[in-house]
């Protein structure tokens, strides 16, 4: 067995479980002690027939005997028990049939006390049998924990060339299933998968000062808690600290991936920044062609596959800011940790970002990091469809008020003519020579013409809002088309009069 490969009570190593090889039908292995011990770590299986057998013994084994080199005397066999129990065995097979019909009680009342598993082999059941089943086991286990690291390695590289050290970090959180941190030179944190809590920094820190230059990789069990270090850092320049904590020290797998990961990330620290910088660049040009000519979609999809799902779409943001180049260097540095290129262009007093389809409002807000600036978020399109998301995006930009986050376009329904400069313009000039014109008049006339609007003509309805008979709201309301010269029975009409009063009030209110 490989050295390293298979280390007792470490994470993630390569051992069988008792309780699978009692699953064995096969075998006919039936537990008759030491229940309280099935959780050993079975790293071996061979048989030995020695009255003392611990100095050949490295533990994890599961021992085969015959019971021969046993002594009838109880205490001897007590003795026995116990002496393999120091030596650190996984569990002790013994075959009846051969020298005890049955196993001595003196064997099984040790095991029960000291939680030894003991498995008894029935007389057909071959000893290199279960020595196979064990072996053929830590192969597959090998096996596998080659796939787990051969699968992992490049889905690290990936996320590292995308993401940088927050992705890679994630990646080997998810990859060793346990919480990851990774220090930088001054032992800030970069960057932590799930969140860290100050106690977990703050113990990674001090085990980082108590090891600082003498060694690569350092592991402190304590409290049922293992943290393991590696350093990162390229030849004697370190860039940081790569820790992992888990419940246990890491398996020989586990530590293939930190080591993979801390060199992943020590080339990160030492790649020139112009990579990213290419990649926007790049970015910039895709999303030029794809607005220039929307047939260049299907031609342009695979260079945007880290950024479009076919089933989700892209969602468009816009900023309007008068420092567009700044707003994307924010909205750069955010999409960096969640592993996502920028895709963006910039124009005079505008910048406009390819987001991928799932992201959510929340999630544009906090790339914004509280700039008081105003933004605009379509909904999800498909890729070809992107003129038309650009266009919705900076409608909704158009209405967004500064610092209040990115406004949704599916969120202006009823409202985007009245927040958009252009059309609110036209709104206020038609309320200037029809609402005012009520308002000197008589306020009443807007009142009731408002509440008419608002209940799509039903006069029992408006009546009651305003507070009047109906036959009120009629003489009131056939004085308003004689002012206006209008016709209220007209659906355009009232509509251009509705929005018209919308205008009129928020004007009223800013004043």
């Amino acid at each position: 067995m490989p050295a390293g490969l298979c280390v007792r009570g470490y994470r993630g190593g390569v051992n069988v479980s008792l309780r699978w090889l009692l699953d064995r039908p096969e075998l006919g292995l039936t537990l008759v002690a030491g229940k309280n011990g099935l959780d050993r770590p079975l790293l071996f299986a061979h048989s030995i027939d020695l009255p003392d057998p611990g100095p050949w013994l490295t533990g994890g084994e599961l021992i085969l005997t015959t019971g021969a080199p046993l002594s009838d005397q109880p205490e001897r066999q007590r003795e026995y028990v116990h002496g393999v129990h120091r030596a650190g065995v996984a569990a002790l097979g013994f075959g009846t049939g051969l020298s005890h019909d049955t196993i001595p009680p003196a064997v099984l009342a040790a095991a029960d006390e000291l939680g030894l598993p003991v498995l008894e082999v029935p007389l057909p059941t071959p000893f290199a049998a279960i020595t196979k089943a064990v072996l053929d086991r830590l192969a597959e286990q090998r096996y596998e924990a080659v796939l787990r690291v051969s699968r992992a390695q490049p889905r690290m590289t990936r996320a590292a060339l995308r993401g940088g050290a927050a992705a890679i970090v994630r990646e080997l959180s998810t990859a060793t299933g346990a919480a990851t941190l990774f220090l930088g030179a001054g032992q800030q944190v970069e960057a932590a998968c799930p969140r860290s809590t100050e106690e977990t920094i703050a113990a990674v820190r001090s085990l980082v000062r108590d090891d600082a230059g003498r060694s690569a990789s350092t592991t402190v069990v304590t409290a049922g808690r293992a943290i393991t270090v590696q350093v990162v850092g390229v030849g004697n320049v370190v860039h940081g600290r790569l820790a992992v904590v888990a419940d246990e020290p890491l398996g020989h797998v586990d530590q293939v991936l930190l080591g993979h990961a801390a060199s992943l990330l020590a080339l990160d620290r030492e790649k020139p920044l112009r990579l990213r910088t290419e990649r926007n660049r790049l970015g910039t040009m895709l999303l030029g062609l794809l607005l220039q000519d929307p047939a260049n979609e299907r031609r342009l999809r695979p260079q945007l596959a880290d950024l479009v799902d076919p089933g989700r779409g892209v969602r468009v943001l816009v900023v309007l800011t008068g420092d567009p180049r700044a707003a994307l260097d924010v909205i750069d540095t955010g999409l960096a940790e969640r592993g996502l290129p920028l895709v963006a262009q910039e124009a005079d007093g505008e910048a406009v970002i390819l987001l991928p389809g799932e992201i959510t409002r929340e999630s544009v807000a906090e790339l914004l990091a509280g700039q008081a600036l105003r933004a605009g978020l379509s909904a999800a399109h498909p890729l070809d469809e992107l003129r038309q998301a650009l266009a919705r995006a900076r409608l909704a930009a158009a209405g967004a008020d500064p610092g209040a986050g990115p406004a949704e376009f599916g969120g202006l329904a009823g409202a985007a003519l009245l927040r958009t400069p252009a059309s609110r313009e036209v709104l206020d000039s038609v309320a200037s020579g029809t609402i005012a014109k009520l308002e000197a008049h008589d306020p009443a006339l807007v009142t009731s013409l408002r509440a008419f609007l608002e209940a799509n003509g039903q006069w029992e309805t408006a009546a009651a809002v305003v507070g009047v008979h109906r036959h009120t709201l009629r003489n009131r309301l056939d004085r308003v088309e004689r002012l206006l010269g209008c016709d209220l029975g007209s659906a355009r009409v009232r509509a251009e009069l509705l929005f018209a009063a919308l205008a009129w009030e928020s004007r009223a209110a800013q004043r």
